[in-house]
């Protein structure tokens, strides 16, 4: 009967066990990424003379990010009015502001471009170096955030998107590592430690508000033609 018992106890241990060993599986994504919090004060400790009580934590609210109402996708989008410029010039500095920003880790030009033709549209394969901040001075890299930008270019204006944004990083496993795909919509939907996916999208539109701002500025400059471009 003693050793039926030991045997059933043992079961019982290796069984909890895998369900912890599951669990902390599930969370990996999420084990480097810990928002800074503000700590409560301990009431139980009484204010010294002339201290001020500090004001209550700010309760957790999500970021709210652009939802496409067509798509479900997280995009972002505008349309730029630039009357002075022309279409053919719009074109050329779409692509090198493309050219310039997505060929830093030796891709070639043309594997950006989905689509690199003079139609009124460029589609561009995006990414950018992804990174948590835990403060001014501090982040942490999280991979590539990958993305499409689409460019729709007419005389005296152009449109923007940025849309099927997803996260690629790498899960270490003793000597392996396993690259991960994580779209935004996960992130911005998981009741699986929230507050560490909304630091994750906070950061994220954060860099892509920059990029788009970049994008603007480049749009804006007068294109230096050279010898390829006659």
């Amino acid at each position: 009967m003693k050793k039926l018992f030991s045997v059933l106890v043992f079961t019982l241990a290796l069984t909890l066990s895998g369900i912890a060993q599951n669990n902390e599986e599930s969370q990996d994504i999420f084990n480097d990424v810990q928002p800074a919090e503000e700590q409560p004060a301990d009431p139980n400790v009484p204010l010294k003379e002339g201290e001020k009580k500090p004001p209550a934590p700010k309760p957790f609210v999500r970021l709210v990010l652009p939802i496409d109402s067509v798509t479900s996708l997280i995009t972002y989008t505008e349309i730029v009015e630039q009357p002075e410029s022309q279409a053919d010039s719009l074109y050329i500095r779409a692509k090198r502001w493309a050219v310039k920003n997505f060929t830093k880790n030796g891709e070639r030009a043309k594997e950006i471009f989905e689509v690199d033709k003079k139609d009124n549209k460029l589609v561009i394969r995006g990414y950018i170096d992804a990174y948590v901040y835990g403060s001014k001075y501090s982040k942490k890299n999280m991979g590539y955030h990958m993305f499409t930008i689409t460019v729709w270019i007419k005389e005296g204006r152009y449109k923007y998107t940025i849309t099927n944004l997803y996260n690629v990083n790498k899960l270490f496993d003793g000597d392996k590592t396993e690259p991960t795909k994580t779209y935004f919509e996960y992130y911005n939907t998981t009741t699986t430690n929230p507050k560490s996916a909304d630091a994750i999208l906070r950061s994220a539109d954060g860099d892509i508000n920059k990029l788009i701002k970049d994008l603007k500025r480049d749009m804006r400059d007068p294109v230096q033609v050279d010898e390829d471009d006659w």
